[in-house]
């Protein structure tokens, strides 16, 4: 595993540290240094766990680009009032992580799509031409995640390697472009699913992503544990 990049984490950047039960805890950067990094949770937080020092952790960093899933060791630990601050060590990136292993809810959500040209491999959003952004086509989710959309399309319509997707989760219109992961058949045979990852997303909608995903895993928990 390689350290990550000290210079790619920023003063009041929120973490997110991950429970062994896989529900997430918010933290917020503070202070980074060359060794470690100085974090302070909310201890009003549902999720939250009081963590440890010499306690082994795993913690996402949201970019731009991606969503980072980390390991580190709690260095030092001191809680005043409703806030825990925390000395963590350089975080370690698990190499090879599927985006898969973020946490991800099945949820049928109306969402629009864009298909772009398959010849064409598309870095960012600004650079897909204006017209694109001017012919969406309505379908639905079937799951999502921080780190991409599984979604409905016709059977005999062909699949773009990327699409501009448009959502809106929380009251807040998003919009990604996104790239081809796998095509999938179903049980209906009039449609298949196709995955896509996210490949130019802003920071702050994928951290909106990832806060709703969280909320609706553990609201379909206490329905599970109500039943």
């Amino acid at each position: 595993m390689e350290f990550i990049d000290i210079n790619t984490l920023k003063e009041n950047d929120i973490v997110k540290f991950i429970n062994p039960n896989k529900t997430l805890v918010d933290g917020r950067i503070r202070k980074v240094s060359k060794e470690c990094v100085g974090i302070t949770i909310n201890t009003r937080q549902d999720a939250y766990r009081e963590f440890s020092q010499n306690q082994c952790i795993e913690l996402i960093l949201v970019r731009k680009h991606e969503a980072l899933r980390c390991t580190s060791v709690i260095l030092g630990s001191k809680q005043t009032g409703f806030e825990q601050a925390v000395i963590i060590s350089l975080p370690k990136l698990v190499l090879g992580i599927d985006r898969r292993e973020f946490e991800r809810i099945s949820i049928v959500m109306k969402i629009e799509y864009s298909p772009l040209p398959c010849e064409v491999e598309y870095e960012s959003l600004s650079k897909v031409e204006q017209r694109y952004f001017r012919s969406f086509r309505k379908t639905y989710t079937i799951d999502i995640s921080a780190g991409g959309v599984n979604f409905i399309l016709s059977r005999d319509e062909e699949v773009s390697n990327f699409v501009l997707v448009a959502l809106s989760v929380k009251d807040e219109n998003i919009l990604v472009l996104c790239k081809k992961i796998r095509v999938e058949t179903m049980e209906d045979p009039r449609h298949k699913k196709v995955a896509y990852k996210y490949n130019d997303i802003k920071k702050q909608h994928r951290q909106l992503i990832l806060d709703f995903v969280s909320e609706k895993s553990k609201e379909l928990n206490n329905k599970e544990r109500a039943i």
